[in-house]
């Protein structure tokens, strides 16, 4: 099994595979049901590889299968064959199973993982926003001033990956179906649970479903209850986890938030950078007359004179 890709960055030397290790981007699940898993089944890969000229962006298809698939911050062995497609060394990465038991930081801290992602690709918590930590944060401090039931304790569980399963949608008399994967039935999962006080941890669940319509499933701090000796032990409190609606409306206020602190930043910056409106109106002025002074034509002049003023300028004497 291997990765079949195009690569973004030309300049690369096409005579000998490069073997190196690569950082995932962006990959796919692969969902339950249907004809899925068939041959030349594929889902969208995009990893960041440097071979030798920089780092750069590299396009491709991963095959699916029921035990390997990656997420966002998961670093793997590729190698690069003459032609610019590459491969994975499937034997030197472990199952997805395997990876959660093991405690793959990619898998137990999937917020950290998209931030190596950004981070690599050099883009700023500004470029990014923090609208999404920001939530799960305070949900998390949430968790720790509520109590648990005898050998439990209170966490916030984030989905790191869910396969999901397919369906068929539409009318199949009129030829006008379509696929649509859907995580309200079970799937395989892997939880990234969070105990405030304690380091997180993964849980591979072989069935996990959402008991409500989450808005953005991989994002979605959920409240749950965890087993005092076994972490994996995980039962989601579905019945605080806000409704769509609720949902939609905290994404927006999270959103009008993140504009308003850029806006401060922005503000507080200019205020410590540029001079006082006072200034900024006689270094205005000071120019225009500099200006004035090689235009000898009257009636020239006169129109930049009614010009200025126009605009604020005060040139000191009338057109």
């Amino acid at each position: 099994m291997g990765f079949f890709g195009r690569r973004h960055a030309p300049g690369r030397d096409h005579g000998t595979a490069a073997t190196t290790t690569a950082l995932v981007v962006e990959a796919a699940a692969p969902p339950e049901g249907g004809p899925v898993l068939g041959p030349g089944s594929h889902g969208a890969l995009r990893i960041y590889a440097d071979l030798g000229s920089g780092p750069a962006l590299h396009d491709g298809k991963i095959r699916m299968s029921d035990e390997h698939w990656l997420v966002p911050g998961m670093e793997i062995p590729v190698t690069f064959n003459p032609d610019g497609r590459f491969e994975v060394d499937w034997e030197s990465v472990p199952t997805m199973e395997a990876r959660a038991a093991s405690g793959d930081p990619a898998l137990a801290d999937p917020i950290a993982a998209r931030r190596k992602v950004a981070h690599a690709l050099g883009l700023t918590q500004a470029e990014t926003g923090t609208a999404r930590t920001d939530r799960f944060n305070r949900v998390l401090e949430q968790a720790a001033t509520h109590t648990a039931p005898p050998g439990k304790l209170r966490a916030v569980v984030l989905i790191a990956t869910i396969r999901g399963r397919r369906r068929i949608v539409g009318d199949s008399e009129n030829a006008s179906t379509h696929d649509q994967v859907t995580y309200a039935r079970p799937s395989a999962a892997v939880l990234a649970v969070n105990i405030p006080g304690r380091t997180p941890c993964a849980a591979y669940v072989q069935r996990f479903k959402c008991e409500v319509d989450l808005l953005e499933p991989l994002w979605t701090p959920l409240p749950a209850l965890v087993s005092a000796g076994d972490p994996a032990d995980i039962e989601i409190l579905w019945d605080e986890v806000p409704a769509h609606d609720a949902q939609l409306m905290d994404r927006i206020a999270g959103s009008r938030a993140a504009q308003q602190s850029r806006t401060a930043q922005v503000d507080a910056f200019a205020a410590t950078t540029l001079p006082p409106a006072s200034q900024m109106q006689q270094l205005a002025a000071d120019s225009a007359m500099r200006a004035l002074q090689y235009v000898t034509d009257p009636a020239m002049r006169r129109t930049l004179i009614e010009q200025y003023r126009a605009a604020g300028i005060d040139v000191g004497e009338d057109p």
